[in-house]
């Protein structure tokens, strides 16, 4: 075709050109920076290497010690009882604020007196074999759990409850004991396949070869003793599907998990250690933050004459600088909370400013109740007392709680008292703990998911603190309610806990979900389930793109 110059000279299109010429350089100017902005953006703001290329991956590999037995009900093995989260369902769970909902369950009543709850399982849910799951399953899981005794992971929850009455294959009673010492946290142990042709005693004795059929997120595929355990998605299954597989590598230890990250040989695990970040830093890797359910916190001895107001303590924590505590003192390795109960637990969102760090308004509260500097020698005086020493305790082998009560000690110094710290060793500290011999103790505890800290106000604790109030609020979360009188219960009991604070929390610590720096989790886990959310993580291979040839 011969190119004829004076056609195209009249054509619209170069008419259109030769008006708009401006624009459209403009245009490809903006196209041509656009092009490079992605690129730069992709290879410093993302980091990637544009001489790798970057491959999905449809297996997400987790790290473990050691599985006694995948039997869910007899096993002691603390990867067992995660890993089987995947597999089996529960009839209630716990949510992200360590409230209970559903979850083989569809809805339920309640009789808080009577002590029973009567449930309806959601229709239509099928174990991984395909049969249907019934009532009569959830009879079946409670004989095995009772049966198996005290040395099972489940029994305190299951030795609660009386009989199971099943009415039909999707309703059933459960009665509990008595009235006061049962809730709907312990109807969270997995429920397993009862078989008809297959005893309680046949289940529990099914250990070496047991092929776990669960009707949870994920179904079993395969397991080498000395190497891994292999889960695929269920299909069937009843809530958000998974397209993930689950590779669980089983390591001589733990503690080599960080190296499995570096070849590759393990997507993600989580850990508590404080030394994490550091890890995380040098070898590259990728790191989300959760709360986990260690909480170190403050104990006033109310038997001691300076601490046994409550006004006065409440003028203490006004002159506490926990936000400097938590920086310096934790490394802002953590939250701050209203109280020792878990962040904004059953939905109760915490403010963190009940004792915001306040020097004049610790002074005026002290004052209403006559601690104050009298003399204008800046000392506090009570009285006829010349000054007014205050002891904390704290265990010296704890650097995060050492450091935590120097810095409490120039802020409660700074007010006019007189403080001296007593650091000492694991065993001397609990001696003193049993004698009461503190006015302040910083300690801490690791909390279980169902929060029953009634021995937390009953007297049985440590250092002997009662509360015939509190008390009975926290006895009645550990009844049988509802959800949302789960939380009207609480929000009464911490309001109790602000006014008295008998106790006054540091913070609750972090742990990390550590994995490669391609892994992207959009929904995280929770301490009591680490591998919960996991169908939303995902990673990339890196491959070496081969250079051309010329």
């Amino acid at each position: 075709m011969k190119f004829k110059k004076d056609e195209f000279l009249e054509s619209k299109a170069f008419k259109f050109a030769q008006k708009y010429w401006l624009y459209i350089v403009v245009v490809i100017a903006l196209i041509i920076v656009a092009i490079s902005s992605v690129n730069i953006y992709k290879e410093e703001v993302l980091e990637l290497d544009p001489t790798l290329k970057y491959e999905d991956q449809g297996t997400i590999s987790f790290a473990a010690a050691s599985f006694d037995t995948l039997n869910p009900l007899v096993s002691k093995s603390e990867d067992t009882y995660y890993l089987s989260k995947l597999m089996y369902s529960s009839l209630f769970e716990y949510t992200d604020n360590l409230n209970v909902a559903g979850d083989l369950v569809e809805n339920y009543t309640v009789d808080t007196e009577k002590a029973f709850v009567d449930l309806k399982l959601k229709a239509g849910i099928t174990w991984h074999d395909g049969k249907a799951f019934t009532t009569s399953d959830v009879r079946f899981t409670v004989n095995v759990i009772k049966a198996q005794g005290s040395s099972g992971l489940y029994y305190e929850n299951a030795a609660k409850i009386h009989s199971v009455s099943v009415k039909d294959d999707l309703n059933v009673r459960i009665y509990f004991n008595n009235n006061y010492n049962c809730s709907l946290d312990d109807l969270t142990f997995p429920i397993v396949q009862g078989n008809k042709t297959s005893s309680v005693g046949t289940f529990i004795r099914d250990i070496e070869n047991f092929k776990p059929v669960g009707t949870g997120q994920y179904k079993f595929d395969s397991y080498d003793s000395f190497k891994e355990v292999k889960l695929t998605p269920n299909d069937s299954y009843y809530g958000a599907k998974a397209t993930n597989r689950i590779s669980v590598k089983i390591l001589p230890s733990k503690g080599t998990a960080s190296s499995m990250l570096e070849i590759g040989s393990v997507t993600c695990y989580t850990e508590k250690g404080s030394e994490r970040k550091s890890l995380v830093n040098d070898k590259e890797l990728k790191m989300y933050d959760i709360v986990s359910n260690e909480v170190d916190f403050i104990v006033f001895n109310t038997s001691r004459p300076h601490v046994k107001n409550k006004i006065v303590r409440r003028g203490l924590c006004y002159a506490i600088d926990n936000e400097n505590i938590l920086q310096d003192g934790y490394m802002e390795d953590g939250i701050l909370t209203d109280t020792i109960y878990y962040p904004n637990f059953l939905g109760i969102a915490d403010k963190n400013s009940s004792y915001n760090f306040d020097r004049e308004k610790a002074k005026e509260t002290l004052a209403s109740v006559g601690y104050e500097d009298k003399n204008r020698n800046g000392k506090i005086q009570k009285d006829n007392e010349k000054e007014i020493a205050l002891t904390i305790l704290v265990n010296s082998n704890n650097a995060n709680r050492l450091a935590a009560a120097r810095i409490m000690s120039k802020n409660l110094e700074s007010i006019g008292f007189t403080i001296n710290i007593n650091s000492v060793p694991w065993e001397e500290y609990n001696t003193l703990i049993a004698q009461r011999n503190f006015d302040i103790l910083i300690t801490g505890y690791e909390m279980d998911a169902a929060y029953d800290l009634r021995q937390f106000f009953d007297g049985t604790n440590p250092w002997g603190y009662m509360d015939n109030e509190m008390l009975q609020e926290a006895r009645d979360l550990d009844r049988l309610h509802t959800a949302a009188e789960y939380t009207n219960i609480y929000d009464e009991l911490k309001e109790l806990m602000i006014e008295k604070v008998p106790y006054y929390p540091l913070c609750y610590k972090k742990m990390g979900l550590i994995g490669v720096d391609t892994f992207e989790a959009k929904q995280l886990p929770m301490f009591n389930d680490i591998y919960k959310n996991c169908q939303t993580w995902s990673w990339q291979k890196k491959i070496p793109l081969k250079e051309e040839t010329k």
